[in-house]
């Protein structure tokens, strides 16, 4: 697995997560766990999600930690420390995967297949 760094404090949390997806792009192709590239549709459909939620919310788009799997999916990681809560979207590697939201709260935690950028704004506003 491998995480993009993060950019210039001073860029908002939008261009930011941008770069950082940006910047799995950029990495070696596979190393001896797997790839570390995204693939063509996972990052295709990151970008998608991210972009048509940041225009639903705007300057309220939290900054999220980016990643990538062995297979070449996506995900990005949006915490808040107080009370300790996360959610997680996985942009799958290929079509034939399905997609999912990982919100937690605490011990409580479930999955949201239906993903749309609607329910991403959603489940950030919950975040924030």
């Amino acid at each position: 697995m491998t995480v993009a760094q993060s950019a210039q404090p001073s860029s908002s949390d939008i261009m930011v997560t941008l770069k950082r997806l940006l910047a799995l792009l950029e990495e070696d192709e596979t190393d001896e766990y797997g790839i570390l590239q995204p693939s063509q549709y996972a990052f295709k459909l990151a970008i998608r999600l991210i972009i048509d939620a940041y225009e639903a919310m705007g300057d309220r788009f939290p900054l999220a930690s980016t990643s990538t799997d062995e297979q070449g999916s996506i995900r990005l990681t949006w915490s808040k420390p107080l009370p300790e809560r996360e959610v997680r979207l996985v942009c799958p590697a290929t079509a034939e995967q399905q997609a999912y939201l990982y919100h937690e709260l605490g011990d409580n935690y479930a999955i949201e297949r239906d993903v749309t950028a609607s329910i991403l704004v959603q489940w950030l506003e919950w975040l924030n």
